[in-house]
């Protein structure tokens, strides 16, 4: 679990940060919205609702916390500043929304010098709000949460990272399929807070960037599980690179990272 918290935060920043994520979805998710292909294969989409979730934040999070900087999924600009920074996703989950799916979530994660401070992602179908400060918990919808124990074996692994096993190291997925039963509900923050709830043994993921992974990180490491790559440097990833990211609980962590580092061939 991280510790210490800049002592020039506002005390009740992380309450109006989770006052603020539900109100904002209901006012932007009551819009009609229009979709988009994002990339050149159509299987990545961007709305208007993604577009209008993110102008939002900026505005109220820049308000909320004077002095700070918000930096968005869409159109991300790396904020080279020493001060405050808000790193937003959103609408994690695109795909799922355009498709009804009901996995899908806003996360929001405050950094100072890099290192997260507070952290909230709201579950929108399930009206879930998980959130967490540096050295002071994790907190399902107020209430402290941390991971249960139960005989349930769910590995939430993505496609990307798949498909690099299945190609460098098919024995590897072979032993990964002996071990747990795979998932994957498409929004990697709401992944990294199932496993600070206990409903997923271990989540990782080639492909997600820092939007996608640190708030709900946070949230998991404030809950006792342990994250980073599966293929560590002695340098942190870029945010907007794929962050080779694994979170479970420590045993799993370290017996599971040489698994996936496999697939990096």
């Amino acid at each position: 679990m991280a510790s210490g918290q800049s002592t020039d935060l506002p005390t009740d920043l992380h309450n109006r940060l989770c006052d603020l994520l539900p109100a904002l979805v209901q006012e932007v998710f009551a819009q009609d919205f229009d979709t988009l292909d994002k990339g050149d294969d159509g299987l990545d989409l961007v709305t208007s609702v993604d577009l209008a979730m993110q102008a939002r934040l900026e505005q109220e999070l820049s308000a909320l916390l004077p002095g700070s900087v918000v930096m968005g999924e869409e159109d991300f600009a790396a904020h080279d500043g020493a001060g405050p920074a808000w790193l937003v996703d959103p609408l994690d989950g695109t795909v799922n929304f355009v498709a009804s799916l009901p996995a899908y979530s806003v996360a929001v994660v405050l950094l100072e010098a890099g290192q997260p401070l507070l952290a909230a992602v709201y579950d929108i179908p399930q009206g879930d709000l998980y959130s967490a400060e540096t050295g002071r918990g994790a907190r399902l919808n107020g209430y402290p949460v941390s991971p249960t124990s139960h005989k349930a074996r769910l590995a939430i692994v993505s496609s990307g990272l798949l498909k690099d096993l299945a190609e460098a190291a098919p024995e590897a997925l072979v032993d990964l399929l002996g071990a747990f039963k795979l998932r994957n509900f498409g929004s990697q923050a709401l992944h990294l807070c199932y496993a600070a709830a206990g409903r997923a043994s271990l989540v990782a993921s080639r492909e997600a960037k820092g939007w996608d992974d640190l708030a709900g990180a946070l949230v998991a490491q404030e809950a006792g599980l342990t994250y980073g790559s599966y293929a560590p440097t002695n340098t942190s990833r870029p945010l907007d690179e794929n962050q080779l990211s694994l979170c479970a609980a420590p045993e799993i962590f370290e017996t599971y990272a040489p698994l996936f580092a496999r697939s990096r061939g």
